[in-house]
């Protein structure tokens, strides 16, 4: 038979804790409270001094301010005693299937339960500017997620954004930029591409425990194993996001689309519950028209048009820089910039690549707007060339045509 393990014995002297500190009576918690308005030391975390904190009171009511729970510990430890059903070898009775679930419920019973949340900061303001000077095209988004963090350090409360899809044509640096606002954020991203996610269910709530080859969701996986509870997760391409014939995709994203499901999502797999309605859900489109109502109704679409005039010639001195700094090669001039800012983002790297080839064919290190020219059309043509196939299409012929 299962006992209650260390694990367990420390996640119930916890919650005991946490109910002693939420007694207005309890003399612990009167000085923790105490402690929250004293001035300075070295020895502090969050503006608290620790010192005479030996039992660690403090330090816990501070973390349970910090940090959300995601899941329940008594429910992953519930799901493996059923599966034990009293063996004391545990999973010698389990089938290899229910082993495996087995061992992915241990795993989870020894992973934090609670993960710290996300507060604005003037850094993180400032660190915001900069990425609107960087990606001048999304100033919309960027202006939002400001005002979301001014909120957040007005308020002292964790940050919040609401579902973000960012429409517009290829080429123009959304999934870049989704990166780009992660990284200003601090947190990690957890990006997947609909256009080529074959399984759905895998992806947001696993799959029930009678499938074949059945798994944890991948969001709850990334969720547990994410230094944050407020991760950035991508979806990119939701537009082109095709499943097999008997799901519905869509109807499967109301599950993190939707605050009151996403704070209770079921994992199908593990038969627990997570709550990951604070990560950031950010998702990229060509074509919103594409996707259902319901869909749309549940984002905030911020439409991305490509940059143009000084815009566009700034972020092209942008794209040059990443790409040729690292070759050791002078920056081109003004003329050669031009030549090139003439097209979205990916366009401008991708022909920036080929003219450093032209250039270094001739033995030279700086680009000539000639070799723009070259590469331009070299891509043009690229572009333009007939579809690929193991068959051409043959051409019509006048029998045909009679």
């Amino acid at each position: 038979m299962m006992t209650q393990s260390a694990d367990d014995e420390r996640a119930g002297t916890a919650q005991d804790h946490a109910h002693a500190a939420a007694s207005p009576d309890d003399p612990a918690q009167l000085r923790a409270d105490r402690l929250l308005t004293r001035p300075g030391s070295a020895d502090r975390i969050g503006g608290v001094e620790l010192g005479d904190d030996p039992c660690g009171v403090t330090l816990d009511a501070i973390w349970r301010r910090h940090s959300a729970q995601i899941f329940d510990p008594g429910d992953v430890y519930e799901q493996m005693r059923l599966l034990a059903a009293g063996d004391d070898d545990e999973t010698a009775h389990l089938s290899s299937e229910d082993t495996t679930r087995f061992e992915k419920l241990r795993w989870l019973s020894r992973q934090s339960a609670r993960k710290p949340v996300l507060f604005g900061t003037v850094p993180m303001r400032e660190q915001l500017s900069e990425l609107t000077a960087r990606c001048p095209g999304f100033v919309a988004v960027t202006a939002l997620v400001d005002r979301a963090v001014a909120l957040s350090i007005m308020t002292g409360t964790p940050l919040s954004l609401p579902p973000l899809l960012l429409a517009g044509p290829p080429g123009i640096g959304k999934t870049h930029f989704a990166k780009s606002l992660a990284a200003v954020l601090g947190v990690p991203t957890h990006a997947w591409s609909c256009a080529t996610n074959s399984d759905a269910m895998q992806l947001i709530t696993g799959h029930p425990t009678s499938w074949r080859g059945a798994r944890m969701g991948l969001l709850t996986e990334a969720i547990v194993t994410s230094g944050s509870a407020n991760p950035v997760v991508l979806l990119d391409e939701i537009d082109k996001f095709v499943t097999h014939r008997d799901e519905q995709p869509y109807n499967i994203l109301l599950n993190v689309l939707e605050s009151e499901n996403a704070e209770a999502l079921l994992d199908e797999y593990l038969r627990v519950r997570f709550d990951v309605s604070r990560a950031c859900i950010v998702a990229t489109a060509n074509d919103v028209s594409v996707l259902p109502d319901f869909i749309r109704d549940r984002f905030l679409i911020v439409r991305i048009v490509s940059p143009t005039g000084a815009d566009l010639l700034a972020l092209t001195r942008q794209i040059a820089a990443k790409i040729i700094t690292p070759l050791g090669l002078p920056m081109p001039g003004d003329t050669v910039m031009a030549a090139l800012a003439r097209h979205h983002p990916r366009r401008i790297a991708r022909v920036l690549r080929l003219a450093l080839g032209f250039a270094a064919a001739q033995g030279r290190d700086a680009l000539v707007p000639a070799d723009v020219a070259a590469a331009d059309a070299l891509a043009s043509a690229q572009a333009a060339g007939p579809s690929i196939g193991f068959i051409r299409p043959r051409k019509e012929t006048e029998a045909d045509r009679e």
